[in-house]
């Protein structure tokens, strides 16, 4: 093997080290889209926000944010309102109290906030969840004031009813994906220590609402669902208080675990990609490929943020959530940033190339 060979093998070698990333994990950077004292609930396909601040007292506004504008929803003449779920075309649903005080779901669109209404009662109700299509989603009462799940769409609001039970029939719909399918939770019967009788449901079709069962436990909570029907939310096991995350897909419920040996874990968005948001051991986290990874250990140590919960996100892996630092907490985005070259890599890379010149000098030189 001649020198000059020798020496573009090594060049090679250099070249190839040098193009690995610095870890195989996502990075992310942290914009804030809130002011002080604010949450993150909700993101649509652009990256726009939606959640509320806290503005004194015990009230609370809904906002809008996107890195450069914020705007303050207002209410429907109360108090206080919040704000959980945004489409892409920019019409944010929520909570809002009108003057009595009472909490109504509404719509904001066009600078507007409307009242969606109820199903027949005056106890309000409350809209958690909007897709593309403008179909809301969320829980209102009925003319005998239970709560029921409901969506609403083209003006009407129907009323979706409620798992099988004895004497309560309250449950509440809190998501919905592009095909109109229906994820939320539902009584199954009454309290019973040492807790609620409330099961996980999803509604396809044909309306009926399918229970997602828990893990031993009598309480779960479903949250979150893509557009392939992949439902995520939190459900309890046989222990007391020990609620874990979990993903529903093809029949069967998987534990997602827990951050840090926690008890407790909570699954609240999935996207198209399969990738999973939430929050435990006080921290956001996003669950892909099998695995549950800390929020935290993804973003800048230097950069001083505490990310303590992950409430959404895109399939451009965008995450809305709440995160904290020197003692404030706002809404934020984290956002996918490039992957760069370990720094050590980077004189390899230039001997490399160096090497790469020496050997064809050479080999120039020999040849004249």
């Amino acid at each position: 093997m001649s020198l000059s060979r020798h020496f573009i093998g090594l060049a090679l070698a250099a070249a190839c080290c040098a193009s690995l990333p610095a870890a195989a994990d996502p990075r992310y950077g942290v914009t804030i889209v809130g002011a002080a004292d604010s949450v993150g609930r909700g993101i649509n396909g652009l990256g726009q926000v939606v959640g509320n601040v806290y503005s004194g007292g015990e009230s609370y506004r809904a906002f809008y944010g996107d890195g450069t504008t914020l705007l303050d929803l207002g209410t429907l003449g109360g108090a206080s309102a919040f704000a959980w779920g945004i489409n892409d075309a920019g019409t944010v649903v929520g909570w809002a109290e009108d003057a009595s005080g009472t909490r109504r779901p509404f719509s904001y669109a066009g600078g507007a906030m409307s009242d969606l209404g109820t199903l027949g009662g005056v106890n309000g109700g409350f809209a958690f969840a909007i897709n593309n299509r403008g179909q809301v989603v969320g829980a209102a009462a009925t003319v005998t004031e239970e709560a029921h799940a409901f969506l609403y769409t083209g003006g009407t609001m129907q009323d979706l009813g409620t798992l099988p039970a004895v004497d309560v029939f309250d449950s509440a719909a809190r998501a919905i994906n592009e095909n109109g399918k229906i994820a939320g939770g539902s009584l199954t019967g009454e309290f019973t220590p040492p807790e609620p009788s409330y099961h996980a449901f999803v509604r396809c079709c044909d309306g009926t609402l399918t229970d997602l069962g828990t893990f031993g436990g009598q309480y779960s909570l479903a949250q979150g669902i893509n557009d392939l029907g992949d439902v995520v939310g939190v459900a309890a096991t046989e222990e007391f208080r020990v609620n874990h995350a979990f993903l529903y897909s093809h029949g069967a419920m998987t534990d997602l675990g827990t951050l840090d040996d926690d008890t407790y874990s909570e699954a609240v968005d999935i996207n198209n990609l399969g990738q999973v948001v939430g929050y435990s051991a006080g921290s956001g986290f996003l669950y892909e490929g099998g695995a549950m990874v800390g929020l935290n250990t993804l973003i800048d140590p230097a950069s001083g943020w505490n990310v303590i919960d992950a409430a959404a996100i895109n399939d451009a892996q965008q995450i809305a959530g709440t995160a904290c630092i020197a003692g404030m907490c706002y809404a934020v985005r984290l956002d996918r940033v490039s992957a760069v070259p370990e720094p050590a890599t980077l004189p390899m890379l230039a001997a490399g190339l160096g090497l790469f010149w020496w050997a064809g000098w050479r080999r120039r030189s020999v040849r004249r």
